[in-house]
């Protein structure tokens, strides 16, 4: 340990004999150590251990007016309980009882008069490093509990910022969480379009305070914000000791500014610009008072990793906010052009029925018939497309009508069957129901509800390959009926699953066969009719997509199983 170190320790002489006192700062001194205070009256030890926080003490026992046993008990209660300050007696008591009884009341060390010059420096030398080693565990500690705080702080304060793009919501909440763990006072502005400056959150440890804080700067834009100049500038101010000039230059801008700084009385600052990239787009303000704290580097550091979370979930709102207008202006010209392309696919579809009906099925006119059954097909294939534009943007908008009426399940959901066991056995692939007998009445809309199964199984068809099985199932529980679409496909990959029923998503970029927007319809018709949607699946192991509705009516008698309702439930 540096030699240096131990020297400049403070030291405290407690002896009622002056000449003592002199012997002991004189072979102290020529040690080196200078930082010494002394006194012959014991009466004083408190007021000076307070006033001068020695580093050891130097105690006699046999003094007039206090003993240094009852001053030893008087420093243990002293002394915080976290804190150690050894003490080394020094008397001329040789008595065994006297040292027990030092020992046991605080002392760390004792030795006996007449000095021996060495052993007192050695022992000095010896406490003084315990002291030293101690104070560094300590601020070791302390750091690392402040590092341990501000992680923690800093984790909160990250997710109060991503909790919502609401710019204004999110920064009040910010001033919120740093009063009272990081300041007193703080302010946060931001910078709006036409160069004026908006306070969008203040908080103060006194709520009368706070109060006049929003009175004074109720939220309104102002061009002549006090700060400005270090928003703009970009690089952070940090005022351990706020000065005067400073404080009335704030205080000069009215009365209502004049009182508000009088009733804050700012004794350290901290101001921290926001910025995106090279831009300014606003500053936090810290203020501490009331609790007497000085901000230091440290927390500059801290200050600084906020206003960077902050700026940047600002520069995420602005985005967010610019996406969603982009997706809108989407959204509408799709519609737009939808519908206008409606009237000449209609044109289209009606001349060629048209045509095909007064064209003579010979084989003279085979070549005019199969082009115009493809134009005819690829007319019906756009109308589609052109409806599931139509469907996605009125999901979009919130605007998802339905036509509900009382619908048999059961019968629904046979003629759902009916239409799409073709399709699945075109492809070589076993199709069957389980559990689709015996369902209640349910008001629905059930052209919307055939839309859903009809896409979901569709689906299921496009992904399992030939001798695949596709499984169409409906379970009755407390309140909802679920409908399951079960194949024994590919699979989807994980990082897929939460893009599944995303608009203009498609599991192969290559496939033109759709727009990648039916699932995304099925999940806003479902939603429309107070269920959910969600798929389960492994790579490898097939998919099931799932919906539910609600069951608001009694369900009627369950039928046995058919035979293949019974071999699609060994071979889900």
């Amino acid at each position: 340990m540096n030699a240096d170190t131990l020297t400049s320790r403070s030291i405290l002489l407690v002896d009622d004999e002056e000449a003592n006192l002199d012997l002991l700062e004189g072979f102290l001194r020529s040690e080196g150590y200078h930082a010494l205070v002394r006194t012959t009256d014991p009466r004083q030890v408190l007021a000076l251990m307070e006033a001068h926080r020695p580093d050891l003490v130097l105690l006699d026992l046999h003094m007039p007016h206090k003993d240094g046993h009852t001053l030893l008990r008087e420093l243990q209660a002293h002394v915080p309980g976290d804190d150690y300050v050894p003490v080394l007696v020094l008397t001329a008591d040789v008595t065994t009882q006297a040292r027990e009884r030092a020992l046991s009341g605080g002392a760390r060390d004792f030795l006996t008069k007449p000095f021996d010059v060495v052993e007192v420096l050695l022992r000095v030398r010896n406490l003084l490093e315990t002291r030293v080693l101690y104070l560094r565990q300590r601020q070791a500690r302390e750091a690392a509990e402040r590092a341990e705080r501000r992680a923690a702080f800093l984790a909160q304060a990250s997710h109060v910022l991503a909790t919502s793009f609401d710019t204004c919501t999110t920064l009040a909440q910010l001033a919120r969480l740093a009063v009272p763990e990081v300041a007193d006072l703080c302010v946060v502005d931001v910078l709006e379009a036409d160069g004026s400056y908006r306070q969008v959150g203040a908080a103060h440890v006194d709520p009368e305070k706070e109060g006049m804080i929003r009175s004074v700067a109720p939220g309104e834009r102002t061009r002549h914000h006090p700060f400005a100049a270090m928003f703009e500038a970009g690089e952070p101010v940090l005022l351990s000791e706020v000065p005067e000039p400073f404080v009335r230059e704030i205080a000069d801008r009215g009365e209502a500014m004049e009182a508000l700084v009088g009733a804050i009385g700012p004794r350290s600052a901290m101001v921290v610009p926001l910025r995106a990239g090279d831009r300014a787009i606003g500053g936090i303000t810290l203020v501490a008072a009331e609790s007497g704290r000085r901000f230091d580097a440290d927390d500059l550091a801290l200050a600084q990793e906020l206003a960077t979370r902050a700026a940047l979930a600002v520069e995420n709102a602005r985005l967010f906010a610019q996406a969603q207008a982009a997706t809108r202006a989407r959204d509408e010209m799709l519609a737009v052009v939808a519908h206008d392309l409606r009237n000449p696919l209609s044109t289209i579809s009606l001349g060629t029925e048209l045509l095909l009906d007064t064209t003579a099925d010979d084989a003279a006119h085979a070549f005019h018939r199969r082009h115009l059954g493809t134009v005819k097909r690829s007319a019906e294939r756009m109308n589609r497309l052109i409806q599931d534009l139509l469907d996605v943007t009125r999901v979009a908008g919130g605007k998802m009508a339905l036509t509900s009426q009382d619908e048999d399940l059961s019968l629904l959901l046979a003629e759902a069957a009916a239409m799409l066991r073709p399709l699945a056995e075109a492809r070589g692939i076993a199709f069957t129901t389980r559990g689709t007998k015996g369902l209640p009445r349910l008001r629905v809309d059930g052209a919307r509800l055939m839309q859903v199964i009809s896409n979901l199984v569709g689906n299921a068809i496009k992904f399992t390959p030939e001798g695949g099985r596709v499984t169409l199932s409906a379970t009755l529980e407390e309140s909802e009926l679920r409908i399951a679409v079960i194949d024994t496909g590919s699979g989807i990959p994980a990082e897929a699953l939460p893009h599944v029923f995303g608009r203009f998503w498609q599991a192969d970029d290559a496939d033109r066969r759709g727009l990648g927007l039916g699932l995304a319809i099925a999940r806003g018709i479902v939603e429309a009719h107070g269920g959910r949607i969600w798929v389960e699946s492994e790579p490898g192991q097939g998919s099931i997509f799932q919906f539910t509705l609600p069951a608001r009516e009694a369900p009627a008698a369950s039928d046995a199983a058919e035979p293949e309702e019974a071999g699609a439930l060994a071979a889900a």
